[in-house]
């Protein structure tokens, strides 16, 4: 029969899958439900604490079909993950465009579901583990970007990009967290203190939990 010949669609076939890969990584945000600091803390598979350096669109090195987003971090901290000086990710980004490679950006959208990135800005970044097509997003989509904000004067803050509203941990914490630590993930205000969220975080992710 006719539409069984799928092999003379083997782009459109490869886009499908690397398209559902994509969207296995993004269970929480394909359905808009909320992820407390725990979980989020959990299923990253990558947790990176830097400035974004580089934005660089482009194709798949192997789908060249598939547009791609390479995001380059400067770190300061690796939370969770192999330690590096620079980390760069890349995310999907729908169907390639014509493009040299060569053009990068300073501000980018791929997805709606998915969090903007601008280059300069200093962020942590909660990513799940790659995809067998290499690819990785935030996890909860906008939840797994934290901004980090160092007003003159004052101790820096972190604030989700999801918003911190639903961050907040229902269930038992490990016990080795300080009390501060435990107020902050079970109670987050509008703003976090980084220092204790990076120490709750890096509690978190000892504890396995």
């Amino acid at each position: 029969m006719q539409f069984r010949s799928v092999r003379t669609w083997p782009a459109l076939l490869l886009g499908l899958v690397v398209g559902m890969n994509t969207l296995v990584l993004r269970p929480a945000a394909a359905v808009g439900r909320r992820l407390d600091l725990a979980t989020m803390t959990a299923h990253a598979g990558t947790i990176v604490a830097g400035r974004i350096v580089t934005l660089q669109p482009g194709s798949h090195p192997k789908y060249h079909n598939i547009g791609v987003l390479l995001v380059t971090v400067q770190v300061s901290e690796m939370i969770k993950g192999a330690p590096a000086d620079k980390f760069t990710f890349m995310q999907f980004a729908g169907r390639s465009t014509a493009s040299d490679g060569t053009k990068s950006l300073s501000i980018a959208q791929t997805l709606p579901e998915l969090p903007p990135y601008r280059v300069g800005e200093e962020v942590v970044l909660f990513l799940y583990p790659p995809s067998s097509a290499g690819f990785t997003s935030p996890v909860g989509g906008p939840q797994g970007k934290f901004l980090i904000q160092r007003p003159q004067g004052q101790s820096a803050t972190v604030i989700s990009a999801g918003g911190n509203s639903g961050l907040a941990v229902s269930g038992p914490l490990p016990s080795h967290l300080t009390p501060d630590q435990q107020v902050l993930l079970q109670h987050p205000g509008a703003a976090l203190s980084y220092k204790t969220f990076r120490a709750a975080v890096k509690g978190l992710a000892s504890s396995g939990k």
